[in-house]
Protein backbone atom coordinates (compact mmCIF):
# COMPACT_ATOMS: atom_id res chain seq x y z
CA UNK A 1 0.00 0.00 0.00
CA UNK A 2 2.70 2.17 1.17
CA UNK A 3 4.63 2.29 -2.35
CA UNK A 4 1.89 2.08 -4.75
CA UNK A 5 -0.08 5.36 -2.99
CA UNK A 6 2.89 7.48 -2.23
CA UNK A 7 2.33 9.69 -4.23
CA UNK A 8 -1.13 10.33 -3.74
CA UNK A 9 -0.91 10.43 -0.18
CA UNK A 10 1.83 13.06 -0.95
CA UNK A 11 -0.75 14.99 -3.54
CA UNK A 12 -3.48 15.30 -0.86
CA UNK A 13 -1.00 16.15 1.65
CA UNK A 14 0.09 19.31 -0.39
CA UNK A 15 -3.92 20.17 -1.24
CA UNK A 16 -4.62 20.64 2.24
CA UNK A 17 -1.80 22.31 3.68
CA UNK A 18 -2.04 24.33 0.37
CA UNK A 19 -5.87 25.50 1.92
CA UNK A 20 -4.93 26.46 5.38
CA UNK A 21 -8.71 25.53 6.50
CA UNK A 22 -10.05 22.26 8.11
CA UNK A 23 -9.70 19.02 5.57
CA UNK A 24 -12.93 18.27 4.28
CA UNK A 25 -14.44 14.92 4.75
CA UNK A 26 -13.99 14.00 1.47
CA UNK A 27 -9.88 14.46 1.91
CA UNK A 28 -9.96 13.19 5.53
CA UNK A 29 -11.85 9.72 3.95
CA UNK A 30 -9.36 9.92 1.00
CA UNK A 31 -6.68 9.86 3.44
CA UNK A 32 -7.52 7.09 5.55
CA UNK A 33 -8.20 4.81 2.54
CA UNK A 34 -4.70 5.51 0.77
CA UNK A 35 -3.21 5.03 4.28
CA UNK A 36 -4.85 2.55 6.19
CA UNK A 37 -5.08 4.86 8.90
CA UNK A 38 -7.89 6.36 11.11
CA UNK A 39 -6.65 10.55 11.01
CA UNK A 40 -9.48 13.17 11.67
CA UNK A 41 -9.52 16.35 10.29
CA UNK A 42 -8.07 18.21 13.14
CA UNK A 43 -4.65 16.03 13.20
CA UNK A 44 -4.45 15.79 9.44
CA UNK A 45 -4.85 20.07 9.24
CA UNK A 46 -2.07 19.89 12.02
CA UNK A 47 0.88 17.54 10.49
CA UNK A 48 -0.03 18.81 6.88
CA UNK A 49 0.08 22.58 7.11
CA UNK A 50 3.04 22.73 9.35
CA UNK A 51 4.68 20.06 7.30
CA UNK A 52 7.50 22.29 5.51
CA UNK A 53 8.50 23.66 8.82
CA UNK A 54 9.41 21.08 10.56
CA UNK A 55 9.47 17.70 8.17
CA UNK A 56 10.13 17.27 4.63
CA UNK A 57 6.47 16.35 2.21
CA UNK A 58 8.43 12.73 2.77
CA UNK A 59 8.81 12.51 5.79
CA UNK A 60 5.43 13.58 6.45
CA UNK A 61 3.51 11.16 4.13
CA UNK A 62 6.05 8.34 6.39
CA UNK A 63 4.08 10.04 9.65
CA UNK A 64 0.54 9.22 7.35
CA UNK A 65 1.24 5.49 6.79
CA UNK A 66 3.09 4.87 10.32
CA UNK A 67 1.35 7.32 12.71
CA UNK A 68 4.22 8.32 14.08
CA UNK A 69 7.76 10.01 11.98
CA UNK A 70 10.70 8.04 10.70
CA UNK A 71 13.55 7.07 12.41
CA UNK A 72 16.98 9.54 12.44
CA UNK A 73 20.18 9.78 13.04
CA UNK A 74 21.88 13.10 13.93
CA UNK A 75 25.56 13.64 13.82
CA UNK A 76 26.81 17.00 15.17
CA UNK A 77 31.09 17.50 13.81
CA UNK A 78 32.61 20.45 15.15
CA UNK A 79 36.13 21.48 13.81
CA UNK A 80 38.70 24.26 15.23
CA UNK A 81 42.12 24.41 14.96
CA UNK A 82 44.04 25.88 17.62
CA UNK A 83 47.19 28.55 17.15
CA UNK A 84 50.23 27.15 17.75
CA UNK A 85 51.14 26.76 21.57
CA UNK A 86 47.50 27.19 22.72
CA UNK A 87 45.82 24.70 25.22
CA UNK A 88 42.31 25.18 25.89
CA UNK A 89 38.89 22.90 27.16
CA UNK A 90 37.53 21.70 24.19
CA UNK A 91 33.72 22.04 25.52
CA UNK A 92 34.58 25.40 27.22
CA UNK A 93 35.52 26.70 23.59
CA UNK A 94 32.70 24.76 21.75
CA UNK A 95 30.07 26.15 24.35
CA UNK A 96 31.59 29.72 23.88
CA UNK A 97 30.56 29.40 20.20
CA UNK A 98 27.60 27.91 20.41
CA UNK A 99 26.05 29.96 22.85
CA UNK A 100 27.39 33.10 21.74
CA UNK A 101 29.39 34.09 24.84
CA UNK A 102 31.90 35.63 22.62
CA UNK A 103 35.18 34.78 20.34
CA UNK A 104 38.25 33.82 20.72
CA UNK A 105 41.88 35.40 20.06
CA UNK A 106 43.38 31.69 20.42
CA UNK A 107 41.82 29.89 16.93
CA UNK A 108 43.49 30.35 13.58
CA UNK A 109 41.30 31.67 10.95
CA UNK A 110 39.43 28.93 8.35
CA UNK A 111 39.17 29.34 4.72
CA UNK A 112 35.72 29.01 4.71
CA UNK A 113 35.84 29.58 0.60
CA UNK A 114 38.25 26.97 0.12
CA UNK A 115 36.93 24.91 2.07
CA UNK A 116 33.03 25.15 0.67
CA UNK A 117 35.11 24.61 -2.57
CA UNK A 118 36.35 21.33 -1.75
CA UNK A 119 33.15 20.16 0.02
CA UNK A 120 31.53 20.72 -3.50
CA UNK A 121 33.94 18.77 -5.29
CA UNK A 122 33.46 15.82 -2.51
CA UNK A 123 29.52 16.16 -2.94
CA UNK A 124 29.57 16.57 -6.77
CA UNK A 125 25.62 15.90 -6.70
CA UNK A 126 24.69 17.41 -3.47
CA UNK A 127 22.75 20.70 -4.42
CA UNK A 128 24.26 23.46 -2.25
CA UNK A 129 22.04 26.22 -0.94
CA UNK A 130 23.81 29.90 1.67
CA UNK A 131 21.10 30.77 3.51
CA UNK A 132 20.29 34.62 3.40
CA UNK A 133 21.56 36.62 5.96
CA UNK A 134 24.19 34.50 8.23
CA UNK A 135 27.25 31.77 7.47
CA UNK A 136 25.31 28.88 6.88
CA UNK A 137 25.15 26.06 3.68
CA UNK A 138 22.92 23.57 2.96
CA UNK A 139 24.21 20.57 1.20
CA UNK A 140 21.04 18.15 0.23
CA UNK A 141 21.38 14.80 -1.11
CA UNK A 142 19.89 13.68 -4.55
CA UNK A 143 20.09 10.01 -4.05
CA UNK A 144 18.08 8.39 -0.66
CA UNK A 145 18.30 5.11 1.21
CA UNK A 146 14.68 5.98 1.55
CA UNK A 147 11.97 7.91 0.13
CA UNK A 148 11.82 9.20 3.41
CA UNK A 149 15.55 9.37 4.57
CA UNK A 150 15.90 13.13 3.60
CA UNK A 151 19.74 12.83 3.76
CA UNK A 152 21.49 16.19 4.11
CA UNK A 153 24.27 18.24 6.32
CA UNK A 154 23.81 21.80 7.25
CA UNK A 155 27.74 23.97 7.59
CA UNK A 156 27.58 26.65 10.28
CA UNK A 157 30.24 28.75 10.37
CA UNK A 158 30.82 30.64 14.18
CA UNK A 159 33.74 33.20 14.19
CA UNK A 160 33.86 37.36 14.73
CA UNK A 161 33.94 40.64 12.34
CA UNK A 162 37.35 42.37 12.45
CA UNK A 163 37.95 45.45 10.75
CA UNK A 164 39.73 43.26 8.09
CA UNK A 165 36.84 41.44 7.35
CA UNK A 166 34.96 37.95 8.90
CA UNK A 167 37.44 35.66 10.37
CA UNK A 168 35.92 32.53 10.33
CA UNK A 169 37.00 30.19 13.57
CA UNK A 170 34.71 27.14 13.98
CA UNK A 171 32.58 25.29 11.50
CA UNK A 172 29.62 22.81 12.91
CA UNK A 173 28.46 20.36 10.63
CA UNK A 174 24.80 19.01 11.42
CA UNK A 175 24.54 15.82 9.98
CA UNK A 176 21.13 13.88 9.18
CA UNK A 177 20.64 10.46 8.02
CA UNK A 178 23.72 10.28 6.65
CA UNK A 179 26.09 7.36 6.67
CA UNK A 180 29.81 6.82 7.88
CA UNK A 181 31.21 6.81 4.19
CA UNK A 182 28.94 10.10 3.88
CA UNK A 183 30.76 12.04 6.79
CA UNK A 184 34.20 10.26 6.72
CA UNK A 185 34.55 12.82 3.35
CA UNK A 186 33.41 15.59 5.35
CA UNK A 187 36.31 14.06 7.92
CA UNK A 188 38.67 13.56 4.97
CA UNK A 189 37.58 17.69 4.13
CA UNK A 190 38.87 18.92 6.95
CA UNK A 191 42.24 16.92 6.86
CA UNK A 192 42.96 18.59 3.64
CA UNK A 193 42.85 21.46 5.74
CA UNK A 194 45.25 20.39 8.91
CA UNK A 195 41.50 21.39 10.55
CA UNK A 196 41.04 18.58 13.26
CA UNK A 197 37.89 17.19 14.55
CA UNK A 198 36.77 18.25 18.57
CA UNK A 199 33.34 17.19 19.18
CA UNK A 200 30.81 14.55 17.32
CA UNK A 201 28.03 14.65 19.18
CA UNK A 202 25.02 11.40 18.35
CA UNK A 203 21.48 11.51 18.84
CA UNK A 204 18.71 8.94 17.45
CA UNK A 205 15.06 8.95 17.40
CA UNK A 206 12.25 10.03 15.38
CA UNK A 207 11.19 13.69 13.54
CA UNK A 208 9.03 15.58 15.61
Amino acid sequence: MEEKNLEQVKELINRIADSYDLPTEEQVERMNQLTGEEWNAEDLQMICCEYWSHNSLEETAYMMFHGDYPPVHETELVFWKYKSGVVLDDNMVYEKYRFGKGTLKALEALPLDKILERLKEMFPKWKVEKSDGNYSYHFDSPEQEAYWSDTNFWLFEYGRDLETGREHQLLRFSCHNMSEQQMDTILRCMENFQCPLHSREEEEGEEE
